[in-house]
């Protein structure tokens, strides 16, 4: 075994100058990738993918590297990892990625442009995060209510609130990074594969800047209770309450965070509508019915509640106390995100 994985090693780096390693596929190539043997950013996906009589190897060599990887982390498939809010590393997402887009290329050519455009995009984008992150105007549109987060946190004067807007703000920019069906003016024009490469690289990063700042905001709530409207302002209580919301791999953080905001939200020193969100999404991960129906998902065309709604009569009472929209409305409106009217 020793000799077949130092063979598949050997061709999977390659002895030439190419940007991309030679051809070398099978489950082995799918182990040494999930243990980080292999760097996935040495691999032309593509060549595995449409090498003469590869089929087989590269499909092998997927479910290897996903079930390798899917047990690192105790797990037995990918699914059940994302769904455990476990954060993949930039190399992990880098391997999984690679041989999806390969079957969303058209050929070993394509897909190679693909990686190509992709790299450039993360070029821009790390650029506009180390511009904004300095406090200076946002070089791309999406990028511009981060930019007056940094902005806010320039001009507080209080050691808290300035660290809170500047998680807040790392937060925003790889979340109005990511690439859905509105364009972005610094990934330029990107097919499937080449924003699928994109959007696992942010969600990657993404994934430890959420760590980060809910292990700060966590730290933080041990000094204060919370970023008050009356004593914080508004722009403070919502940064605060989109982390929180934000940090699903934290439960223990957002039931903390629940347990204090639900007199706060009676006093209107804290977002009441922040308060429904997080009671809900505490209790659809707990497995409990939802209070005020702002967990929804798409089937087919329809924005639907991922999880039961209790006392449905009573619904809208209950979201016109926090100052949300009848549930019928708010399900319309958010059709849009499932191709519907």
């Amino acid at each position: 075994m020793r000799l077949i994985l130092v063979a598949v090693l050997a061709l999977a780096f390659g002895t030439g100058s190419g940007a991309f390693a030679a051809p070398a596929t099978g489950p082995a190539l799918g182990a040494a990738l999930a243990s980080g043997q292999v760097d996935p950013a040495g691999i032309d996906f593509g060549a595995l993918r449409y090498a003469p009589g590869g089929a087989m190897g590269f499909l092998s060599a997927q479910a290897t590297a996903q079930t390798a990887i899917a047990k690192a982390h105790d797990r037995t498939t990918i699914g059940a990892v994302r769904e455990a809010h476990i954060c993949l590393d930039e190399r992990e997402s880098a391997a999984l990625v690679g041989f999806d887009t390969a079957l969303l290329s058209a050929d070993a050519g394509e897909w190679r442009a693909q990686r190509s455009a992709a790299d450039e995009a993360m070029e821009h984008f790390a650029a506009a995060r180390t511009t904004i992150l300095a406090g200076e105007p946002a070089p791309y549109s999406e990028f511009e209510p981060a930019a007056d987060t940094m902005r806010r946190s320039a001009a507080a004067s209080r050691p808290e609130l300035k660290a809170l807007f500047r998680h807040a703000a790392e937060d925003e920019i790889w979340r109005r990074a990511l690439i859905g069906s509105i364009p972005k003016g610094y990934a330029g024009t990107l097919g499937k594969a080449g924003l699928a490469m994109v959007n696992a690289r942010l969600i990657a990063q993404g994934c430890a800047v959420q760590a980060a700042n809910g292990a700060w905001l966590s730290a933080t709530l041990d000094t204060i209770p919370w970023f008050t409207i009356d004593s914080y302002g508004k722009n403070a209580d919502a940064a605060a309450s989109e982390i929180v919301r934000h940090a699903d791999a934290q439960p223990d953080l957002q039931l903390k965070v629940l347990n204090r905001l639900g007199a706060l939200a009676l006093a209107k020193k804290t977002d009441p509508r922040a308060y429904a969100f997080l009671w809900d999404k505490v209790a659809l991960e707990s497995g409990r019915p939802q209070r005020y129906g702002t967990q929804l998902r798409c089937i087919g065309r329809l924005w639907t509640p991922r999880t039961p709604i209790e006392d449905v009569a009573q619904l809208d009472i209950r979201r016109s106390w926090v100052g949300l929209a009848p549930f019928r409305t708010y399900a319309a409106n958010g059709a849009s995100v499932c191709g519907g009217k």
